[in-house]
Parts: C-alpha cells; structure tokens; sequence
C-alpha cells in the first residue's frame, strides 16, 4: 500500500488535527480524485479503501487508509503531476492549503513538522521514480504488454486455427497463404522505410541487420539458436522469407503467380505504409516495432498448431518457427530503439499510436480471414 502509515509518523496532537480538518468525500471505484494537468493544490488524506496513482509512462502505485496523495502540488504550488482514481470505494479528507496553514497559525514549530513531513514524503515518492532511462524502458515495455492483451493478438480467428475448429483447416490455411503473402513479402519494404526515417546512425545500423537476416543470412549463432527450435540450416540458408512463404504456400497447392490480389490485402499493405512513412519516427517505430515484431511469436503459435494437423514436412512450414524465434531479435532491437524516443511525451505518444494503428489494421485483416473461414462456400461474399 505504499507509505499507509505517513499519518503514523506525526506526534499524536498532530495526527488529531490533520484527521479532523477538511471535507470528508466519498469516491466509487473508478471514480477520480486528481486528473493529470489540473490546475489545484488540495491534499487527500485517505481514510478507508484503496486509491490507484497512474504515473505517466510507469507502472502505478496503490495507495490506502492513512496516506496522503496531493503532495506534489500542494508544495509546488504546480499542475498535477499524476491522475488518482478510487481503485475501491474510497472515504478521503479534502484538505485545501489555507484550511491547513489556519490549523497551524498558532503553532509554527507543529506546522513546521507537518509541512516537513509533506516534503519528506514527496522526495520518498520521488526517490523511486526510475530515471529517465528505466523510464523510457518501463514504457516501452508497457506498451508491449499492451499489444499483446490487444484483440489483434487474441483474436477467435487465431483461437479457432489452433483449436482445430474451423470448418475446413486446410482451406482456412491455404486461405490465409494466399491471402497473407500481400502482406508478409513486402516486410523489407516496411523495414527500410521506417530506417529512412530515423537519424541516429546507430539506430539506422541496428535495424539493417534485422534486414540482412530477412533476406536469409544469418550468424553462427543465429543458427545454433535455431536449431533448438528444430530449424535445420539447409532449409533456410540464403533463402530470402518471402521465398519461405512462398514454399509453405506451395505445400498447400497456392500459386501466388496465379493469383489476383484482394482489395482488404492491398487496404491493409497500404494503409501500414502510410503510418511508416507520414507519421513520425517514434509512430512508425510504433507500428513496425510494438505493434508488429512484438506479437509474431504469440501470433504465429496458433499457426504452428494448425499445421500440426495436416500432413505437411516440416521444412515446407519453417517460415513460423523461424520467425517465432528471430523475430525475437528483431524485436529487441526496436525496443531499444524505441526507449530512446519514449525519453519525450511527443515519442510516448507517437509509439502508443503507431502501435494501435498497426494492431487495429491487423484486427481488420483477422476479422475478413475468419468470416470466410466460418464458410468457405460463401468466402468470396465477404466484403
């Protein structure tokens, strides 16, 4: 519960004092206390039930019976720092600022003592605030945990693939192999687009050895790695991904020469490139990064299920397992990149939404490959 006993900390005539000044408020769960950005210098003194600090950028802190939130504005006299929201339902003391110092007036050694230990408080708070570097980390890493909560990663369509229940599994595959290919091979394009976006030269460095390893050359170590995953080096050596999918998609009788592209696929490839190239950096950091490398490996897992249900040899559907694990390269070196944008609010707010356009463009996709799924007699109907 953070600092609940910071009432406990003052002399017993004190403690009498600051629990009987104010007005007694009452807050739902859910309900808020401080908004962000206001422009108010009360202090709350929690009585009963538990209240949630949502700090900007870093995980929150909950807080209860005998503590005080409010501090950082009273003393600083400066907009608030943090919204609190009523995680219970909540009994708090409104205490405004000239009601405290009147309580006091007659005694300045006892004000003296509240007044410190208000400002103690505030720098206990402070102290475990990360720097600016654990900050940054500590968001990106947030907003990767949102991704994967979101629907785009928990889709049925995805459920229903690795449970088997789709109507017809093979058609549902082959659907998706041909329809997914619009997509998927154009990810070197996605990828140098985003490095045409970014100035640091390490940044730049970092993301054009993820290119390299898209077009099928990897490291010794790479290899090694992957053979825990039961990918034998002859069958991807010097085979660009695309030609991966390809080869998958050939094991399932699709030809993608032969092929006319969907208007929802091309919707989709172009819409992604739209968020790389016209938002900014961080955003299509986002997108590409949080959005996208983030989730391939909890994404492609019902994939790998699915094909374990059809006849296929393993090195025809090697283009899952290999990128459920070099994906996870990948995506380390765009959350690194992305933690040096997260150091700003305009960066924190470009990645989050370059993330939701990514995942949102993702869920539209999922949802038009599921309808046709359901019924393959009736696939070439849905819009």
């Amino acid at each position: 519960m953070g600092q609940s006993s910071w009432l406990e900390r003052l002399p017993a005539r004190t403690r009498d004092v600051m629990a009987s000044l104010g007005e007694v408020k009452t807050f739902s769960s859910g309900e808020g206390l401080v908004n962000r950005g206001a422009v108010e210098s009360h202090l709350f003194l929690v009585e009963a039930g538990t209240v949630e600090v949502a700090r900007n950028g870093l995980p929150a802190i909950q807080l209860g019976p005998g503590d005080l939130v409010g501090e950082m504005a009273f003393l600083d006299n400066a907009p608030r720092r943090n919204t609190i929201t009523a995680a219970t339902e909540v009994r708090a003391r409104r205490i405004l600022r000239t009601e405290l110092m009147a309580a006091f007036v007659t005694d300045p050694a006892e004000l003296r003592t509240v007044l410190e230990e208000v400002a103690r408080l505030k720098e206990e708070r402070l102290s475990t605030v990360p720097s600016g570097e654990q900050a940054a980390a500590a968001f990106v890493k947030q907003l990767s945990s949102e991704s994967l909560s979101h629907r785009a990663v928990r889709h049925p369509y995805l459920q229903a693939l690795a449970d088997g229940t789709l109507p017809d599994l093979r058609w549902a595959l082959a659907d998706f192999a041909r329809n997914y290919y619009g997509y998927s091979a154009h990810f070197p394009r996605y990828l140098t687009t985003v490095i045409s976006r970014l100035e640091n030269p390490a940044h730049r460095k970092s993301l054009l050895e993820n290119l390299t390893e898209e077009s099928g050359v990897y490291g010794e170590e790479e290899y090694a790695e992957l053979a825990t995953f039961g990918v034998k080096r002859e069958w991807i050596e010097g085979i660009a991904h695309p030609l991966l999918f390809q080869r998958f998609s050939r094991a399932l009788g699709v030809d993608h020469a032969g092929h006319r592209e969907t208007d929802q696929v091309a919707c989709w490839r172009e819409m992604f490139l739209s968020v790389l190239s016209e938002g900014g950096p961080a955003e299509a950091l986002g997108a590409l990064g949080i959005g996208t490398e983030n989730i391939v490996r909890t994404i492609y897992g019902p994939f790998v299920k699915a094909l374990s249900r059809l006849d296929l040899r393993p090195e025809d559907t090697v283009f899952f397992p290999l990128h459920t694990a070099v994906d996870d390269h990948h995506q380390a070196t765009l959350e690194a990149i992305s933690a040096d944008f997260a150091r700003t609010e305009e960066g924190r707010v470009g990645l989050r939404r370059g993330m939701l356009k990514a995942l949102s463009l993702r869920t539209a996709f999922w949802d038009w490959l599921h309808e046709r799924a359901k019924d393959p007699s009736r696939a070439e109907a849905v819009a």
